[in-house]
């Protein structure tokens, strides 16, 4: 089969190597252009367009799939099937109706559970027991389709999104190049969703970032700092001070302290929780500076800690 493959993130590239290996032909990549990014804020290609220039794969960046420009060049290219992957901009109906076998999803979750923009990261906060994708045929409605296969893995309190995407990647390593020479063959029909059991992801909103010691638990610190920390930055305020928190285990503690508050012990940093529960962190980071040890933090920020005894939650 003729493929357009449409992606942009680090997931997705993983995701066109699959399918580099497979039979078919990948013809062009759709990705987002060109951002300035990092500390220097230099433009730079997403993970996907360097893949594709690496692999000499001609490759399309559109600011947007609304323009008839974009359409006349996708119907040229004559695909079979459009394939998506974290790609980030909304595929209008014309376009999904362009490719002969349509256009194909591969979406991070099991879905209806969690439809939108940030699957992993929502079943990560919420304590899911299973993560997994789901290959879908893509309807102008948000992630609606109906879905051919779902890949399931088990989800444990420990995995972080990293982690996740990781088994998600090998869940799409075993399946996916079956899945689309089935595809090919017709044999293989979708399956309408079950309205029923829908629930949504939607982009991470940056007040969901900020640690609330007095009315969060260990276990959904751990759960946010899992889902959120690596990419996002989780944070909490010593003072004024922004303090971001980038791994996180529960732990227990002899010791009964007020929310916010901090022990050190032999492992490292315990800041205490709501209903006298505890975290321990050596990954943290005070503003502006490198990503120390819980120890090297108490011993470089001694006196601060003196003043302020405890993390804060500071409302906007």
């Amino acid at each position: 089969m003729k493929i357009i493959f449409a992606g942009t993130p680090d997931f997705a590239t993983k995701h066109l190597e699959i399918v580099l290996k497979s039979r078919h032909d990948v013809t062009c990549v759709l990705t987002q252009p060109d951002r300035k990014s990092g500390r220097g804020k230099q433009v730079r290609p997403t993970p996907v367009k360097e893949l594709a220039l690496e692999k000499k794969i001609s490759i399309l960046q559109p600011s947007s799939l609304k323009t008839d420009e974009i359409t006349d060049k996708l119907i040229d290219l004559n695909p079979d099937i459009i394939l998506v992957v974290a790609y980030g901009l909304l595929i209008p109906k014309r376009i999904l109706d362009i490719p002969s076998r349509g256009c194909i999803n591969v979406h991070a979750s099991i879905l209806p559970r969690w439809r939108g923009a940030s699957p992993m990261e929502y079943s990560i906060l919420s304590g899911d027991k299973k993560v997994g994708i789901s290959y879908m045929e893509m309807a102008e409605g948000l992630d609606e389709g109906p879905v051919y296969e779902t890949h399931k893995s088990d989800l444990s309190s420990d995995d972080n999104l990293k982690g996740v995407e990781t088994k998600l990647i090998q869940l799409s390593e075993a399946s996916l190049n079956t899945f689309l020479d089935n595809i090919e063959k017709g044999n293989i029909r979708p399956q309408k969703q079950d309205e029923k059991e829908v629930t949504f992801a939607p982009k991470i909103n940056k007040n969901l970032l900020q640690i609330d010691w007095q009315n969060e638990t260990s276990t959904e610190v751990v759960r946010k700092v899992n889902a959120l920390g690596s990419k996002y930055g989780t944070y909490t305020f010593l003072g004024k001070k922004r303090i971001k928190i980038y791994e996180a285990k529960e732990c227990r503690s002899e010791l009964s302290l007020n929310p916010g508050e901090i022990h050190l012990s032999e492992e490292g940093m315990v800041i205490f929780c709501s209903d006298g529960s505890s975290i321990l962190t050596n990954n943290i980071q005070m503003q502006g500076k490198n990503i120390v040890t819980g120890k090297e933090f108490i011993t470089g920020y001694g006196d601060l800690l003196g003043i302020h005894k405890n993390f804060k939650y500071a409302t906007q």
